[in-house]
C-alpha cells in the first residue's frame, strides 16, 4: 500500500475531528485526544493492514494523546507515530514497537515485559518505575529529546531520556543511543548494554548484576553511587567513567579503624577521623567497630554488615546501604538524609537524640 492510500482511509469509529490535524503533514493524525480502549484496538486493526499493505488500512499518526491505564498486550504497532503521547500504568507487555517513532513518550509505571521497540525513536522517552523484564529496546535512539506542546513556545519538563527505578531483568539494550540518560535507582540484571553509546549516563543508585558492558561506550558515566557486582565491572572500559573511590586494602583498613578510635578516645586531639566518603565499601564487615562520626557521605555500602557498630553522630547523607545489617547499631545522631536503605535490616538500632550534643538521628 502506497503511504497516500494509508493516509486516505478515515479509521472508522474514530471521530473524524479526531482523526484529523490542521497543518498535519498527515491529515489522519490524532492529536490531544483520550483514546479509550475500544478506540485503541480499532487503531490496531487499521494498523494491521496498513502494515499488511491490505485495503483501508491507516497507519496509526498520533500526537500527545492519553492512553493512560490501556491494555496494549500483544498489539502491534510498529512503525507507527505515538509522539509525545502518554502510556502510563498501561500494560504494554508482549506488545510491538519496532521502528516506532516514540519521540517524547511516557511509559512511567508500565509493564513492558518483553516489548519489543527495536530500532524505535525514543528520544526524550520516559520509562520511570517501568517493569522492563525481556524488553528489546536494541538499537533504539534514547538520546535527549523533548515535545513542545500546543501552545507553548519551548519545551517543558525532562528532556534526557529516564530509567529511574525501572527493573531492567534480562533487557536488550545493546547499541542502543543512551547519552545523558537517567538510570538512577534502577536494577538492571542480565541485561546488555553491549555496544551502547553510554556517555554521561547517570546510574546513581542503581543495582548492576550481570550486565554486559563490552563496547559500550562509557566516558563520563556516573556510577559513584552504583552498586556493581565484579562481573559488570570486567565487561566494559570503565576507564573514562566516573567511579566510587576503591576500598582499602585489609591492612591499610585496620589502620584507619585503630586512628579513628585514637581519635575518639584522645577527644579529636591524635588519630584521623575515618573518611569513607563516596567510597565502594560494598560487603565490607564493621560489626562492633566504633565509628562514631565516621564520614560515610555518599560511600557504596551494599551488603555492608554493621551489627552492634558504634555508629553515633557519623554521617550516611546519600549513602547507599541496599540490604546493609543495621541489627543493634548505634545510631544516635547519625546523618542517614538521602540514604537508600533498601531491604537493609535495622531490628533494635538505636535512634534519637545523641546525649551531651543537640543532634538527633536524621532520616
Amino acid at each position: 500500500m502506497s503511504d497516500r492510500s494509508a493516509q486516505a482511509a478515515r479509521p472508522e469509529g474514530i471521530d473524524a475531528s479526531a482523526a484529523r490535524s490542521k497543518g498535519s503533514a498527515d491529515g489522519n493524525a490524532i492529536v490531544g485526544r483520550r483514546i479509550s480502549q475500544e478506540a485503541l484496538n480499532r487503531l490496531n486493526e487499521l494498523h494491521q493492514r496498513y502494515l499488511k499493505g491490505t485495503p483501508n488500512g491507516w497507519c496509526a499518526v498520533m500526537k500527545e494523546c492519553d492512553l493512560t491505564g490501556l491494555d496494549c498486550r500483544n498489539l502491534n504497532f510498529s512503525h507507527g507515530h505515538f509522539i509525545g503521547c502518554d502510556f502510563s500504568g498501561s500494560n504494554l507487555e508482549d506488545a510491538y514497537f519496532m521502528g516506532s517513532n516514540l519521540f517524547g513518550a511516557n511509559f512511567d509505571g508500565c509493564n513492558m515485559t518483553r516489548t519489543n521497540f527495536s530500532r524505535a525513536d525514543l528520544r526524550g522517552a520516559n520509562f520511570a518505575d517501568a517493569e522492563m523484564t525481556g524488553a528489546q529496546l536494541d538499537g533504539a535512539d534514547l538520546r535527549r529529546g523533548a515535545v513542545i506542546k500546543r501552545g507553548a513556545t519551548a519545551a517543558s519538563g525532562r528532556e534526557n531520556s529516564t530509567f529511574r527505578g525501572a527493573k531492567m531483568h534480562g533487557t536488550n539494550m545493546s547499541e542502543c543511543k543512551l547519552l545523558d540518560a537517567d538510570f538512577e535507582g534502577a536494577t538492571i540484571s542480565g541485561a546488555s548494554l553491549q555496544g551502547a553509546d553510554l556517555r554521561g549516563a547517570s546510574f546513581a543508585g542503581a543495582e548492576l548484576t550481570g550486565v554486559e558492558l563490552m563496547g559500550a561506550n562509557l566516558s563520563d558515566a556516573d556510577f559513584r553511587r552504583a552498586v556493581m557486582d565484579d562481573a559488570t565491572a570486567s565487561r566494559g572500559d570503565l576507564m573514562r567513567a566516573t567511579r566510587p573511590r576503591p576500598a582499602p586494602s585489609p591492612e591499610r583498613m585496620a589502620k584507619i579503624l585503630a586512628s579513628h578510635l585514637e581519635w575518639i578516645q584522645t577527644g579529636q586531639q591524635r588519630g584521623e577521623r575515618a573518611d569513607f566518603a563516596r567510597m565502594d565499601l560494598s560487603r565490607s564487615d564493621f560489626s562492633r567497630a566504633v565509628l562514631a562520626g565516621a564520614h560515610f557521605r555518599e560511600a557504596i555500602l551494599a551488603d555492608a554488615n554493621f551489627e552492634k557498630a558504634v555508629l553515633a553522630a557519623a554521617d550516611f547523607s546519600d549513602a547507599i546501604l541496599f540490604r546493609a545489617n543495621l541489627k543493634g547499631a548505634d545510631l544516635r545522631g547519625a546523618d542517614l538524609r538521602g540514604a537508600d536503605l533498601k531491604d537493609a535490616t535495622q531490628d533494635n538500632a538505636k535512634k534519637g537524640e545523641l546525649d551531651g550534643t543537640s543532634l538527633s538521628t536524621r532520616l
